[in-house]
């Protein structure tokens, strides 16, 4: 078993919160449950700030609520609120891999055994570092791919489901046959 620190670190980088726009910024609140990625902030922070800078390739994951599983693969550049962890691949891993690795729902319930607080409950960094993951014999690149186009797909399904036109039934008629 190979320890996530061995693939992947926390940022550290800060940029200022006035040096990026809305649409870069990323908190707990816009990342969105379950996996499905994230949606523009409401608002920048009220006051200037430090930031995580993120970039495209980063895996982002809101430490508050880890149950809530929310977690983004960044594909621009920005900066993040301090409750959201910023993960990037080690030099020679691939960040789609990572990402793979940060979406499986045993991943989620490691950072719960170890989550501090009770009814907002964070992730332990250290120990999230901890986290094992099997030793594959394929490669991270095509691993990754794969996790990557499946969630693609996946999102690309729900948009069209979300753009069906919902049927009328109103106007059927019914018939109802008696036996006799």
């Amino acid at each position: 078993m190979n320890k996530l620190s061995s693939i992947a670190y926390y940022v550290t980088d800060k940029i200022s919160s006035n040096d990026i726009s809305l649409s870069e910024y990323v908190t707990t609140d816009c990342i969105l449950q379950n996996k499905k990625g994230r949606e523009v902030a409401s608002n920048l922070p009220p006051q200037p700030c430090c930031l995580t800078r993120y970039q495209r390739g980063d895996i982002l994951i809101a430490n508050i609520r880890p149950y809530l599983k929310k977690v983004w693969f960044a594909d621009i550049d920005g900066g993040a609120s301090s409750d959201v962890l910023v993960f990037r691949a080690k030099e020679g891993h691939s960040p789609s891999f990572l990402y793979a690795v940060l979406l499986q729902d045993s991943f989620f319930d490691y950072v719960m055994q170890g989550a501090k607080g009770s009814k907002m409950p964070r992730g332990d960094k250290e120990q999230i570092l901890r986290y094992e993951m099997p030793i594959l014999s394929c490669s991270e690149e095509s691993i990754g791919t794969f996790f990557l186009n499946l969630d693609q797909k996946i999102r690309l399904n729900e948009q069209i489901n979300q753009n069906l036109p919902i049927p009328d039934h109103s106007s059927e008629v019914v018939e109802v046959h008696h036996a006799a």
